[in-house]
């Protein structure tokens, strides 16, 4: 398997050592700054796989990297790690580029999920293993690029379906613009373009996604969708479902 290399920006040395130590145990290579302008420097001369920064680095903040990471470098995955945990902070990092959010004090096990997940739909790490997803009264089933609704079985196009997988295996979990077009399309989509828009209305009229059955797949105007899953559909994601092959 290849050895992914992951960059940290993080001016805090002690939490940084932490982190380079737990990642190579993991088997990334990781390069650690602690100041932005030396990562900018060290990204002019080679890429990295992945990005992890703090918000609050003292001569460059983690959004203005986002930025000119985004502006240069499109196709780079990067995590926010920041103590603010407000909605309009989590708007703000998605808005500068970041695909994933994690507050500080960091979970060693969740942010070691948000890495693998960024990397195997962003880089290939893994292929996509074709297990059925089950939420609420939904099953979808890889295989045969099928949703079953109850009674009703829906086969939809491949890039439709891949769409559905993704916000399936992720509910509650709000996915940016950027991460959907970088996972389905393979590129960064213009903020103007209505591509995803349209994408995501047309599933959501497919699958008829409604509060009504538990689960509905709403927008965050400017940034992304959240497939939103109550309690119950919650619960039912690990119940047994008979079906025939």
């Amino acid at each position: 398997m290849k050895s992914f290399q992951i960059a940290v920006v993080e001016d805090d040395r002690a939490f940084a050592a932490e982190l380079e130590e737990f990642l190579g145990a993991a088997g990334y290579a990781v390069a650690v700054y602690e100041s932005s302008q030396k990562f900018l420097a060290a990204l002019r001369q080679s890429e990295c796989d992945l990005l992890i920064v703090d918000w609050s680095i003292p001569d460059l903040s983690g959004i203005e990297v986002l930025e000119y990471v985004r502006k240069f470098h499109p196709d780079m995955p990067a995590i926010m790690l920041t103590a603010r945990s407000e909605n309009i902070d989590v708007v703000r990092g998605l808005e500068a580029g970041a695909d994933d959010y994690v507050s500080k004090p960091v979970d060693a096990d969740i942010l070691a999920l948000r890495i693998k997940s960024l990397l195997r739909r962003c880089k290939g790490e893994v292929k996509n293993v074709a297990e059925n997803v089950i939420l609420g009264p939904y099953l979808l089933r890889p295989s045969t690029s099928t949703v079953y609704l109850r009674d009703e079985v829906m086969v939809l196009p491949k890039r439709e379906f891949e769409m559905a997988m993704l916000f399936f295996t992720n509910p509650n979990r709000l996915l940016s613009r950027q991460y959907l077009a970088a996972t389905l399309w393979g590129k960064v989509v213009d903020y103007q373009s209505r591509t995803i828009d349209t994408h995501v209305a047309r599933l959501r009229k497919n699958l008829k996604l409604d509060p009504a059955c538990g689960i509905s797949l709403n927008a965050l105007y400017g940034f992304g969708y959240t497939l939103q899953a109550d309690v119950h559909a919650m619960n039912a994601a690990h119940e047994p479902i008979a079906l025939s092959a």
